[in-house]
Parts: C-alpha cells; sequence; structure tokens
C-alpha cells in the first residue's frame, strides 16, 4: 500500500459524498510475506480520524525480536492488530488473537444484557470476557499460549523468530548464486518468492513441473503462487523444526533437480 496514494484516496470519497472509516493494513502477507509502510499509514488514519487495523495474522508476532521489530515499526499505533500465535509462534491451531488498543471499544461493541445475567451485574470492577467479544462462553483457548510463555519465557520465541529471519535472507542470497534463479523483493520477513528461468521454454511450466518433482521426491516442500499473473515458488520459513541444515538442503534439492529437469528439455 502506498501512504500518499491512499491519503489521495480518502480525499477522493469524501469529496464524492463518501464517509470512510476503517484503513487495513498488512503486517506480513501471506502470499509474499510483505510488509506495508505501517508507520506513514498510521499517519494517515490518524490525520483522517479513521480506525486503524492491522493484519498480522503471519507477521506480527516478529515483532517480539529486533530484525522484526524494525520492519514492523508503526504497528503499535493502530488500534487493532489481529495475529495467529500458531503460526508464528509455533503454537497449536486455533490460538488465534485480536487485539484492541482501547477495550473500551470492544466492550461498546460487544456489551449486551439479558435478565438471565442479573445475577452478575453488581460485581465491582469485574469486566467478563462476555462483554468483550460476540461469545458468552468460550473454551480456554488462551492456555495454548499461556502455558508455553509461563514455562519458556519469551526469549526462545524470540530467538526462533530471530532465526527465521535469518534463515529467509540466508536462503534469498544463496539461492542468487544458482545459475538459472532469480529472486523477488528483499524479504520483509520469513518468506522468499523466486523462480528458475530455462534457457528455453515456458517458465510457468518449468516451474510447475520444478514443483511437482520435488514434491515427489519428498525431501522438501516446495510451495507456489502467483505474482502480477506468473507463477513463482515460494520459501514460507515458519517452522519451529527449519534450520540451517534443512534450508541447505532445499538449497541442493532445487539446484540439482532444476538442472536435471533442464537437461531434459
Amino acid at each position: 500500500m502506498d501512504a500518499a496514494a491512499l491519503n489521495e484516496a480518502i480525499v477522493a470519497d469524501r469529496q464524492a459524498g463518501l464517509a470512510p472509516w476503517l484503513i487495513v493494513a498488512s503486517a506480513g502477507t501471506t502470499n509474499t510475506g510483505s510488509v506495508d509502510p505501517l508507520a506513514g499509514i498510521a499517519d494517515v488514519a490518524a490525520s483522517h480520524g479513521l480506525w486503524y487495523h492491522v493484519d498480522g495474522a503471519y507477521g506480527a508476532l516478529f515483532a517480539l525480536c529486533p530484525e522484526g521489530r524494525a520492519v514492523l515499526a508503526g504497528m503499535d499505533r493502530s488500534d487493532s492488530v489481529v495475529l495467529d500465535p500458531h503460526k508464528t509462534l509455533f503454537l497449536p491451531y486455533g490460538t488465534g488473537t485480536v487485539l484492541v488498543k482501547d477495550r473500551a471499544n470492544l466492550y461498546a461493541a460487544f456489551n449486551a444484557h439479558a435478565d438471565y445475567l442479573q445475577d452478575v451485574l453488581d460485581a465491582v470492577d469485574e469486566l467478563s470476557s462476555a462483554d468483550l467479544s460476540p461469545e458468552l462462553t468460550r473454551h480456554f483457548r488462551g492456555l495454548r499460549l499461556w502455558l508455553p510463555l509461563k514455562l519458556l519465557g519469551v526469549a526462545p520465541f524470540r530467538a526462533a523468530l530471530s532465526e527465521k529471519i535469518h534463515l529467509a535472507r540466508y536462503f534469498y542470497e544463496q539461492i542468487q548464486r544458482v545459475d538459472g534463479f532469480e529472486v523477488g523483493p528483499y524479504p520483509d520477513l520469513s518468506v522468499v518468492i523466486y523462480r528458475y528461468l530455462p534457457k528455453r521454454g515456458d517458465p510457468d511450466a518449468f516451474n510447475q513441473c520444478l514443483m511437482g518433482a520435488i514434491q515427489d521426491e519428498g525431501r522438501v516442500f516446495v510451495s507456489s503462487t502467483r505474482v502480477d499473473g506468473a507463477f513463482v515458488l515460494r520459501a514460507a520459513i515458519v517452522s519451529f523444526r527449519t534450520h540451517l541444515d534443512e534450508v541447505d538442503q532445499a538449497l541442493d534439492v532445487l539446484r540439482r533437480t532444476a538442472k536435471e529437469l533442464e537437461a531434459r528439455r
């Protein structure tokens, strides 16, 4: 997202009689791991008095480590942010979280009264979680997050997140040293976009074959996406089991398999 273009669009909408109220920025897209200029967008939101929400489902938790904090500067100025500990805090699936800066906004949105709840209305300084979400009752989902942090502290998670960023940067540099490969933008967090350019033939078809051959071999898993219509490969380094040895193995498999496929053409 371009902050200047965003500002122009808001001004144009208001001149057209519309009433913009929400800006949603990305703290790491799922597709490419790209981070919007969060501080600049925060300035735009503040100048127009709009609610500023950040989608950090994949990337927000990288703010725990210094490398990620630098990339995500400005996220702290948002009114709300969504993040998924089951992704980049390496926890069991189902621990998605939304954080809202001003609790009063949640209360105003979800608080409701019913006669069968009258016994709890006189509680002093007690705020029920039922007043802060659509759910009246819920599972103790927070246990999955609370217990690992209680037992281990934040330090190992911070170290793991730093490692994933450095592994992505390492992969980005190393894949460019393999003849035939090109890369996308420098990784903001831990996702790298790349593909092989064959000497002849369709690059999209070649990379689909390359991905299929690697997946069939089963040593590493390669995913794909499309950027501007082009079929590209995607390294998303978010597993707690992924370390330097695994990244080097992936590079070796990519190098060898691409060479074998090129030789058959």
